[in-house]
């Protein structure tokens, strides 16, 4: 599989081997087509066409290609006469390093401050020791945090109210 975000090349490769004496075959035409995963059509518009030889390793056929959409796709490389090869691509809507380029992020830490309720109990929460973060996401183009794009909690567990450290960040408070 191959995971990459929209619009970013990426290289792809196929052996073709002679399944007489399993050599890599050279001098060949690998023909290949990247097509939607959930209903097997061709994409408008197509990316399709032939790989090139590799000049290193005769007998490996690649391309660098880059998908302009997100969702899952199938490479499809086919040669007459050999068996046809496929691999899933799946596109990220939204590299991630654009995104944390493009935002500021906001980590706050809550602590337990008085009498214990019942999810802190759960978690072990002692006093002054991390109840929860919360955690906010904005664009750098936002004057301030009132229109945060994202945002969560993510609650501290641990194993005694005597702890330091919580051993688990996550899951529900309960």
């Amino acid at each position: 599989m191959i995971k990459v975000d929209k619009n970013e090349e990426f290289p792809i490769s196929v052996a073709l081997l002679d399944e007489y004496d399993g050599a890599l075959a050279t001098g060949q035409t690998v023909y290949y087509d990247i097509r939607d995963a959930n209903t097997d059509d061709a994409l408008s518009p197509a990316i399709s066409g032939t790989m090139a030889e590799s000049t290193t390793e005769p007998g490996i056929y690649k391309v660098v290609k880059s998908i302009p959409i997100d969702g899952e796709f199938l490479f499809y490389a086919t040669c007459s006469g050999f068996i046809a090869s496929a691999e899933e691509i799946i596109v990220n809507p939204e590299s991630l390093y654009d995104l944390t380029k493009a935002h500021n992020v906001s980590v706050e830490d809550v602590p337990r401050t008085g009498a214990a309720n019942a999810s802190q109990i759960a978690r072990n929460v002692g006093l002054g020791r991390t109840d929860y973060i919360v955690h906010r996401i904005k664009r750098d183009s936002d004057p301030d945090w009132s229109t945060t794009t994202v945002s969560g909690v993510i609650y501290a567990w641990y194993r005694s109210t005597d702890d330091d450290l919580p051993y688990l960040m996550g899951g529900d408070g309960v």
